[in-house]
């Protein structure tokens, strides 16, 4: 297995894919899909791409078309197998908002595979704004610790975590990284 690719695979699925459990109607089987969404095609069809290249099993895209909303593309594989490859990594089934960590093997990888891993959250759900910084918002604070550890072993910036209640109710954690910081990275 290429670990360069399984580390880009892993952050992007960290910022935009889940692993999900579900019970079909007739005949009450259960189905294990790995799925991934974003609002641009082109990131969508690199992991795909990455799918393929680290499990070696083909997915399926999708494109969902809604009201008022950005178009999504969606990719989707019911390979058991894969399913449970990615479980035993660390990755969580289902909902990752209170769960969701840096796969381990993330931490035991090099340098540069530990920044594919970061690549590869970042152009997920990592937010590159016109001022040329870079603003992770997420609803996981543990993930998002775990993010500024990382980035703190990378490139020697440490960062601090900001909290948000979002409508009165909701949490939520942000971590910016200013342009020159957001640069040094990027670079990478």
């Amino acid at each position: 297995m290429d670990k360069k690719k399984l580390a880009l695979f892993l952050g992007m699925l960290c910022g935009d894919g889940c692993l999900t459990i579900n019970t079909k109607s007739k005949g009450g089987y259960k189905t294990y899909a790995i799925c991934f969404s974003n609002s641009n095609r082109d990131l969508m069809i690199n992991f795909q791409d990455l799918f393929l290249k680290v499990f070696e099993v083909k997915g399926n895209h999708y494109t969902e078309f809604r009201e008022s909303r950005k178009v999504t593309y969606s990719f989707r594989s019911y390979s058991r197998e894969v399913f449970d490859r990615i479980v035993s990594l660390g990755f969580p089934i289902g909902l990752k908002k209170y769960k969701l960590r840096i796969p381990q093997i993330i931490l035991n990888l090099s340098r540069e595979e530990k920044i594919l891993f970061l690549k590869g959250f970042i152009i997920t759900d990592g937010s590159i704004r016109a001022q040329g910084n870079v603003l992770f918002h997420v609803a996981t604070k543990k993930f998002l610790e775990d993010i500024s550890n990382l980035i703190y072993e990378l490139f020697n910036l440490r960062k601090p975590i900001k909290k948000y209640v979002q409508k009165g109710k909701y949490l939520s954690y942000q971590l910016l990284l200013n342009k020159k910081e957001a640069q040094e990275i990027l670079n990478y």
